[in-house]
């Protein structure tokens, strides 16, 4: 008598996990359509697009590419990488939030990169980002009252990373003496600024570039305001501690010359 035992074959549980789930997936197929047949269920296909965070042109950018690649596509199946690459490569687009809002409707929110910065260069005036990024050229949508970084020495990588680093403490930190800046420097003596109406440069500490403004702020407003030979101060200095350097106007003197006798 020959033993009467089955030989295993490992891959039949596998196919029993196959049949269960293609018989899952039609069973829910076949709902969903007769639902959506007989029951007025709406089907999860995106039919609009929603983009916030941007606007003008940027808007119609971000709404065009996010139409051609979503409308008409699953709610929950469309292709989620493509999107954010195709809108994550524009330069000015920091980061993006996908939000699915069912039955029908995709929500984009933009995060855009903020300009801090102008940069003069040859090529034309560009808008540069809090982290480094050269942004659009400027024109007239997106004007915006920054500083400018406009001395050739002051381009360098090294130097336009120092400048991003004073401006962003200054905006974050002394936001009405910001907004009053024109130009940013960076010299052998650290940070350097020009105030609007005020044609002498005030040097900043290069460890805390908002070190004495509150300081200066009062003294310009209580006694270098009043000077009648405001426009002749050399420079204002601001790196020593709790003080204000100011250089007063230089007085040409006649060279002293020996008269003889007549």
């Amino acid at each position: 008598m020959l033993p009467r035992t089955r030989v295993r074959r490992p891959w039949m549980p596998w196919v029993r996990v196959g049949l269960v789930a293609v018989f899952v997936l039609g069973a829910g197929y076949a709902a969903l359509e007769f639902s959506q047949r007989y029951l007025g269920l709406q089907k999860l296909v995106i039919e609009q697009v929603n983009v916030s965070g941007c606007r003008n042109e940027r808007l119609a950018e971000i709404q065009r590419i996010a139409d051609g690649l979503c409308k008409g596509k699953p709610l929950f199946w469309f292709d989620a990488e493509e999107l954010r690459q195709r809108i994550e490569e524009r330069r000015w687009v920091k980061g993006l939030l996908i939000r699915r809002d069912p039955p029908d409707r995709l929500s984009l929110v933009i995060e855009e990169r903020k300009p801090i910065l102008w940069l003069v260069r040859p090529a034309g005036v560009f808008l540069l980002s809090d982290d480094g990024i050269v942004l659009d050229r400027v024109n007239q949508g997106n004007l915006a009252p920054i500083p400018v970084v406009a001395d050739p020495g002051s381009q360098t990588d090294k130097a336009l990373l120092q400048l991003i680093r004073v401006a962003s403490r200054l905006r974050d930190r002394q936001t009405e003496f910001f907004d009053r800046l024109t130009e940013l420097r960076w010299s052998d003596k650290g940070p350097v600024v020009y105030l609007e109406g005020l044609a002498a440069p005030l040097y900043l500490s290069r460890l805390d570039a908002t070190q004495n403004i509150p300081n200066f702020q009062m003294l310009f407003l209580n006694e270098l305001s009043k000077r009648p030979d405001l426009d002749q101060i050399r420079y204002f200095d601001l790196r020593w501690e709790n003080e204000v350097a100011v250089g007063e106007p230089q007085v040409d003197t006649p060279p002293q010359g020996k008269t003889g006798p007549n």
